[in-house]
């Protein structure tokens, strides 16, 4: 009997894996992180060493932050927000210009300005009905432009202290930066595992027809993926400007590819409605371990751009596969048990 539970447990774990090809694929990338982590461990020069892992979350705080925003924007069937990039970079302008009034402030201030862009943005996809990326890539030019008037072009030099979320280490060994992505990435699992808000969102990304003909609230759950998608755009861009306490228009600007990358890599369906904010977040672990090899073993920027895009180009195709595969692998899983 014992065997035999045994057994049915294996079996009911499989099932749930192969249920949807975004699980096989999310379980399949977390499997290939740990590994990759082991085998940089145990063959990549100086990978192990506590300088080089405090890189790797730095790099990992900000693009986690805004895949977890990115994430929502991609479940609610909007394909991706190309405005990310150029929020996040506005806000570290914005962030060096008011961090004299204090961290906290700062980051209050920042933060909202963010949502209200995304809100904007939200308003005009969901109300209006416009097209997601022809939407997304007019506000970045507009942000951007709004940005080069505000600063001339050149960096902006605050005057106070981001020393708390540039350099503090929870008990000295993981950045804050972590644990704002953390929080963050939290919150966001909670909205959308957890309340009516987040399963209407999830309906929405897989039938928006339908969910409009059912009367879900299709409005308020896009403006709110945007308005989250803002905060979360310039929550990274605070992250950024905080080590220096300086902000540019270059700083953060690539952060939607990286928020793609991450989001396509963890699993997250492109066709909305599936998957999950902490496959995002494992998505984008997996890409900055990969850069932090690559770079660590001395592989040029260029070489390094070559292999991220092979990464996401593969996840896609694996994703399309699993598509075909999945429904009979399910099948045999069913059949064993």
């Amino acid at each position: 009997m014992a065997v035999k539970t045994t057994e049915g447990w294996v079996s009911e774990r499989l099932r749930r894996m192969v249920a949807t090809p975004h699980e096989l694929h999310a379980t399949s990338i977390r499997g290939g992180t740990l590994v990759l982590i082991i085998v940089a461990v145990l063959f990549v020069p100086h990978f192990a060493e506590f300088g080089n892992l405090q890189s790797i979350m730095y790099s990992l705080a900000a693009v986690g932050i805004g895949a977890v925003g990115m994430a929502l924007v991609t479940l609610s069937g909007n394909l991706f927000m190309l405005s990310m990039g150029a929020t996040a970079a506005f806000s570290t302008v914005v962030f060096a210009s008011l961090i004299s009034l204090g961290l906290l402030p700062t980051m209050l201030l920042v933060v909202a300005a963010g949502t209200l862009i995304g809100l904007i943005q939200g308003v005009l996809i969901g109300a209006a009905d416009t097209n997601p990326i022809i939407t997304t890539i007019a506000a970045a030019s507009m942000i951007t432009g709004f940005g080069v008037l505000w600063t001339g072009g050149i960096t902006v030099v605050g005057h106070g202290q981001a020393t708390w979320l540039g350099f503090g280490r929870v008990f000295g060994l993981i950045p804050n930066q972590i644990l704002v992505m953390l929080i963050f990435a939290g919150i966001a699992g909670f909205v959308m595992q957890k309340t009516r808000l987040g399963r209407e969102i999830r309906l929405i990304g897989m039938q928006r027809d339908v969910a409009r003909v059912a009367g879900l609230r299709l409005i308020a759950a896009t403006m709110f993926c945007y308005g989250f998608a803002g905060a979360a755009a310039a929550l990274a861009g605070s992250l950024i400007a905080s080590s220096s306490a300086q902000g540019n228009l270059t700083y953060g600007i690539d952060l939607d590819f990286n928020a793609i990358a991450a989001v396509l890599v963890g699993g997250v369906s492109i066709r909305g409605g599936r998957g999950r904010v902490g496959d995002a977040v494992v998505g984008a672990m997996f890409l900055s371990i990969i850069g932090n090899v690559l770079l660590v073993s001395g592989v040029s920027y260029e070489y390094q751009l070559v292999v991220k895009g092979a990464v996401v180009l593969a996840s896609v195709i694996i994703g399309a596969l699993l598509g075909q595969w999945a429904p009979r692998l399910r099948r045999r899983v069913g059949a064993a048990r």
